[in-house]
């Protein structure tokens, strides 16, 4: 298993992030196609009665609009050019998240920031959003992160959907991995029962060819987004792999609240599956 397609947004707003560097690196490492996706939408797509309207594009202001995107093009399949000469960029003049949630059909994987400089939904991504409505996995990466070595990797696990999905959905990263930690977290009484579930999980990586150097179990009365925080600083942790929102944004309930935290304070690159 591997990811033959790789998607990254890029910014409307500000410079590089690095996001693509990472993303060069990872389509490297994979021998990844690559699809840059830039998107923009204009303050007309609404009337006053909030009816949706089809944009002009011939105003000046759209086609403004379509140049900087452009730009951002041609800076984005220059900077990945070295890694895939053939990377592709898209843009599109509507939100940013419903642009991306659309596009990722085509990707393996999508490749996003965190998403905290900005909230206005016209010009900026809305990750949490965009892991509810992908249906691919989502790595997020953090400001000023430019690179993704594959030495230490973390699994957040909790018997849920969406944490077995994102296992699943991580082999490639796993498979090229130094070393796998999986950290469990247990209600009281339920270590023994957590433990085993872990060592399911260990004995499932171990037949793709995985080898999981340590199994942690974590009471759920620590809060479990420091508890990994610590884990990551204190054992070099590069990615951190974890499911996303339970049921429902509104609803969300997986490890307490831990992918809004990861979104928030992760200061290394989290995959996130829904």
């Amino acid at each position: 298993m591997s990811y033959a397609t790789l998607m990254v947004h890029m910014d409307v707003d500000g410079k590089s992030s690095g996001r693509e560097s990472v993303a060069a690196d990872l389509a490297a490492r994979f021998h990844a196609h690559l699809i840059g996706v830039g998107a923009w939408a204009p303050m007309s797509v609404f009337l006053a009665e909030g009816a949706k309207v089809d944009p002009d594009p011939t105003e000046p202001h759209l086609q403004d609009m379509k140049s900087l995107l452009d730009q951002k093009g041609r800076q984005f399949c220059a900077a990945v050019a070295r890694s895939d000469p053939q990377a592709e960029w898209r843009s599109v003049l509507d939100f940013p998240t419903d642009v991306l949630a659309q596009e990722c059909r085509s990707a393996d994987l999508v490749i996003v920031g965190p998403g905290q400089e900005s909230s206005d939904p016209f010009r900026a991504l809305d990750p949490g959003s965009l892991v509810l409505k992908a249906g691919r996995p989502v790595l997020i990466v953090p400001q000023g992160v430019t690179s993704l070595p594959l030495r230490h990797i973390a699994i957040a696990w909790k018997d849920v959907r969406e944490a077995r999905r994102a296992v699943r959905d991580a082999l490639p990263f796993l498979q090229q991995a130094e070393s796998v930690t999986i950290v469990g977290i247990s209600e009281a009484g339920e270590d023994d029962r957590v433990m085993r579930q872990i060592k399911d999980v260990a004995a499932y990586l171990a037949r793709h060819r995985i080898e999981v150097i340590a199994e942690r179990v974590r009471p759920a009365d620590v809060n479990v987004t420091d508890a990994l925080l610590r884990l990551v600083h204190d054992e070099n942790i590069n990615l951190v792999v974890a499911g996303a929102y339970g049921h429902s944004r509104l609803g969300e309930w997986v490890f307490g609240g831990v992918t809004r935290d990861l979104l928030a304070q992760s200061p290394v690159c989290s995959l996130l599956s829904h």
